[in-house]
């Protein structure tokens, strides 16, 4: 087993590549299930949940291989078999979406219920009223989900007392693509990974309007065919590598973090006295992402924007905290969406971390898209530790999600839980220690920790870190952190 170590104290500086979307790919993934023909996917990040899911849909009839440009080939190659067992359901729950689109596919699936992080409870029952809604008959036996019956298309509604659920809304999307007649989802989940299905499906031959929005409307076809289709780039690792600049003080340019994705993000980091340039670089003549997308970007053949002078006689930018602008400059006028499926062909969307003087606490509450992400709050945490005042930090999707406080505690953070929000007091200098991983984001805070820590810090159990992070690590020694993996004795 493996664990990451630490030497912190040194600001991070240069540009970043950030990978393909795990949450984005692993949905369009199952759906290649509802495909005929052969679909090409670029910018699939390279991780565990990745490989996770193909074994399980290689043991669902599907074949899989890729290119040695990065690209993955899929291809389903028989379809006997419907069931989904426990051995490979277990080590994510992403892989409960494969019951849509078997169902819908082959006219019945069994699926057992789902693992993945443990930080709370996360029924799957929205998931299985949605399906019940538009002519699923479902049956519950030994921790399986046996589902049958025509898809008939319907109306459902997916929201719940924490908003609306991602997972259980590309459950049903899925399904609905290849029904009989029309499904409308109120209440349907917003994120930029949805949206990326439901185009991924229209490339295939899908009929889906009202995407991006909270109700989506699926006439259903016949078939799909094939297509070749480039993953976005990860918003949670954008956001992460983003925090690993500020909680260092340096500067940091990431590219593939697209403003639109972060804006939350970015308008609390902003309300904490964060600085920064956004925009989009065009590339040299005939770069281009590459089938590996982001993830396979050389950031040094991408022409850097110079970064803005501050005048003589002029206030530092960004010290206005109530500021309407979501950036000090916006580096490359463009509004509309990238050409070329995902993130685009060669032009590349970036957010530049300047570095700050002095980070002010801020309160959050997580919410659904466009609210502030789930899967950023313990980087958050982490970061406020570092920031003067005390910040509030409030979850309202998954309310037990803070394992990882304890943790930052172990290191010297101050603070506290009360319910479901966590009530940070900062700065606190840090101090290395070892530590243990708990779920993949509380790896991710740990390492951001253990940047501004002083001397060595261990993060043991980073298994969870490889199932969401394509060679954190590797990124951030590129930025002249002092960090490295090693085998555990």
């Amino acid at each position: 087993m493996d664990k990451i170590r630490i030497r912190g104290g040194r600001p991070l500086s240069g540009r970043v590549a950030v990978s393909g979307s795990k949450n984005a790919v692993l949905p369009i993934l199952a759906a290649c299930l509802l495909v005929e023909g052969e679909v090409i996917l670029d910018g699939v990040p390279i991780l565990e949940d990745v490989h996770n899911i193909l074994r399980l849909l290689e043991s669902l009839g599907m074949d899989s291989s890729w290119d040695k440009d990065g690209s993955l080939r899929l291809r389903v190659l028989e379809e006997e078999n419907s069931f989904a067992h426990y051995g490979l359901v277990r080590t994510m729950r992403a892989s409960f979406c494969v019951l849509g689109p078997l169902w819908a596919k082959r006219g019945r699936a069994v699926v057992s219920y789902p693992g993945g992080c443990v930080f709370g409870h996360r029924p799957v029952d929205l998931h299985l009223k949605g399906l019940e809604g538009i002519g699923a008959r479902i049956e519950r036996k030994k921790g399986d989900v046996h589902i049958s019956g025509p898809v008939l298309g319907g109306q459902v509604y997916l929201g719940s007392n924490f908003g609306s659920t991602v997972l259980g809304t590309a459950n049903v999307l899925m399904a609905a693509v290849l029904g009989r007649g029309e499904t409308t989802i109120d209440y349907a989940a917003q994120e930029p990974e949805i949206v990326d299905l439901c185009r991924f499906l229209n490339a295939c031959g899908a009929k889906i309007s009202g995407v991006g929005t909270h109700r989506l409307q699926i006439q259903g076809v016949a078939r799909l065919e094939g297509c070749r289709y480039r993953v976005i780039p990860d918003r949670i690792e954008a956001g992460t590598l983003l925090m690993a600049g500020l909680i260092t003080g340096g500067e940091v340019e990431v590219l593939g973090a697209r403003p639109d994705h972060l804006a939350a993000v970015l308008d609390r980091l902003r309300v904490a006295g964060a600085r920064f340039e956004m925009g989009w670089v065009e590339a040299e003549e005939g770069e281009d992402l590459g089938r590996r997308g982001m993830g396979g970007l050389d950031p040094a053949r991408v022409p850097v924007i110079p970064r803005q002078a501050q005048r003589p006689g002029r206030a530092p930018l960004g010290r206005d905290r109530e500021a309407p602008f979501l950036a000090d400059r916006i580096l490359y006028e463009r509004t509309s969406e990238p050409s070329g499926g995902g993130e685009g062909g060669d032009c590349f969307p970036f957010v530049r971390v300047l570095p700050s003087d002095q980070l002010q606490g801020v309160d959050v509450a997580t919410n659904p898209y466009p609210g502030f992400p789930t899967d950023l709050q313990a980087q958050f945490i982490a970061l406020m530790t570092q920031a003067h005042g005390v910040s509030l930090v409030t979850e309202k999707i998954y309310p037990e999600r803070f394992i990882h406080v304890a943790e930052l505690a172990r290191l010297g953070a101050r603070i506290r839980r009360e319910g479901p929000t966590a009530i940070v007091q900062g700065p606190e200098r840090l101090s290395g220690t070892t530590v243990m991983a708990s779920d993949l984001r509380a790896s991710a805070a740990l390492i951001l920790a253990g940047l501004v820590a002083e001397g060595s810090t261990e993060v043991r159990r980073v298994y969870h870190l490889d199932r969401g992070y394509e060679a954190l690590e590797k990124k951030l020694r590129k930025l002249g952190a002092e960090i490295e993996r090693v085998r555990e004795q």
